[in-house]
């Protein structure tokens, strides 16, 4: 006698992976809109979102993104921030939302009792501007105030020149907060003015219209800053990012003590923070761009310090052109490689990597025995172990004992929170070859 087949409820796999919430419009008001994350959702007028049990572990874990499938159900307004709770009901803290996004959470706290109603963005901005006055050296005059999530303010990078600050804002809560900060930093903390540079592809991916406008007081076409004895000229409407690598400022002066003086090569220069300074200590610096824009922003900074007849810019496809200096036998005492992000996707990873590694192995058939080089990465994507197997692989195939002296990361403005990996991007491994 054959036994019926005993049929039993399937029990969810533990590793299977919720289904991403179905994102709903409805108009609630004429002035008003409410983003509905499931066909049952609470309407109540308070925005709440109800996290799936892998968007509490995820909360829990410290990072403060999270995506459509972190979430269970919620009530949500473009832009705002709202109240996070867990499937029981339990209160887990606050998130700015932002429809459409990738990112549509970004967490600004953990706190059950956090007043989302509250002036804490102001406050945060206030703290990021202390930490900044006793992290930077005396008298320096730019630098980035505030570091999006790393500073509590998601989406939101502030860079200062002199008087005058920058903003650029990545999500939909920091487009709408950005007016409000702009008039503290004029009123509080005199500013002389502030712009908003929303003119990059960021803008793009989260749905939010580019531009470039003014926020509060007065901002000049150009501004002027000292660093470490250069006067740096930035153009604030146009220029690079929010004017130009403020990342990199640290390095830039580090890298004319550690590259030897003599003949050196600045790859992928863009205005020349590194050639300033080698050229300052004494080196002849031959810098290569593809912009010519750049490179003439370039030449006239050389002119103000003084330092035209040790920069010399060339036009060219950076690529192409260490390798035709291969081929031609040339010898550089010290050479710079900060390219742009090679990586913006994960999936630009493989193709990164054998353009870092090729990138890498013309600089090091370039130095002369006991040349140095300082290779850069922005992106992240490319972890830093990654990356040290990458220069490791050039080592090799150009047959040089190279030696690691040192690894370092974006300047002290640039916090890195350990919870939030992107937050730390930048490599800059110096190296000696012989």
């Amino acid at each position: 006698m054959t036994r019926p087949h005993k049929t039993r409820a399937r029990r969810p796999h533990k590793h299977r992976k919720e289904r991403a919430p179905k994102i709903v419009t409805a108009q609630t008001s004429e002035s008003s809109s409410e983003s509905v994350l499931t066909p049952e959702a609470d309407l109540s007028p308070d925005p709440l979102v109800v996290l799936s049990r892998g968007g509490v572990r995820r909360l829990s874990g410290g990072h403060p993104w999270l995506y459509p499938d972190n979430i269970s159900k919620g009530t949500l307004r473009d832009g705002e921030v709202v109240r996070l709770e867990g499937p029981a009901g339990v209160s887990r803290g606050a998130a700015c939302f932002s429809l459409g996004s990738r990112i549509p959470l970004r967490v600004v706290s953990r706190e059950p009792d956090f007043d989302e109603s509250s002036e804490w963005a102001v406050m945060r901005l206030d703290a990021a501007l202390e930490r900044r006055r006793h992290a930077l050296a005396q008298n320096e005059e730019a630098c980035r105030v505030v570091h999006a999530e790393a500073d509590g303010l998601p989406g939101l990078v502030i860079d200062r020149y002199g008087p005058v600050a920058i903003f650029q804002a990545g999500c939909r809560w920091a487009d709408a907060v950005a007016p409000l900060l702009a008039s503290h930093l004029v009123e509080h903390h005199g500013f002389s003015g502030v712009l908003a540079r929303h003119d990059g592809a960021f803008r793009k991916l989260e749905g939010l219209p580019e531009g470039v406008m003014l926020l509060a007081g007065e901002v000049a076409g150009q501004v002027r800053w000292q660093h470490a004895g250069l006067t740096r000229e930035v153009d604030l409407w146009s220029g690079q990012k929010t004017g130009t690598y403020l990342d990199q400022r640290e390095n830039q002066l580090w890298a004319a003590d550690a590259l030897p003086v003599g003949h050196c090569l600045d790859a992928f220069c863009n205005e020349g923070g590194f050639a300033l300074h080698l050229a300052a200590a004494g080196s002849h610096v031959e810098a290569l761009d593809s912009s010519q824009p750049a490179l003439d922003r370039l030449k006239k900074q050389a002119e103000i310090n003084g330092l035209a007849d040790r920069v010399t810019t060339r036009t060219v496809n950076v690529f192409e052109d260490l390798r035709e200096r291969v081929s031609a036998g040339e010898q550089f005492d010290g050479i710079v490689l900060d390219p742009p992000a090679l990586a913006k996707r994960k999936g630009d990873l493989p193709r990164a990597l054998r353009a870092y590694k090729e990138l890498n192995l013309r600089a090091m058939r370039l130095l002369r025995p006991g040349g140095r080089l300082l290779s850069c990465s922005c992106s992240f994507h490319v972890s830093r172990a990654e990356f040290l197997e990458t220069l490791r692989a050039a080592a090799a195939d150009a047959r040089r004992d190279v030696f690691v002296q040192s690894v370092r990361g974006a300047a002290a403005c640039h916090p890195r929170l350990l919870t939030f990996p992107e937050s730390d991007y930048l490599k800059a491994v110096l190296v000696e070859v012989l």
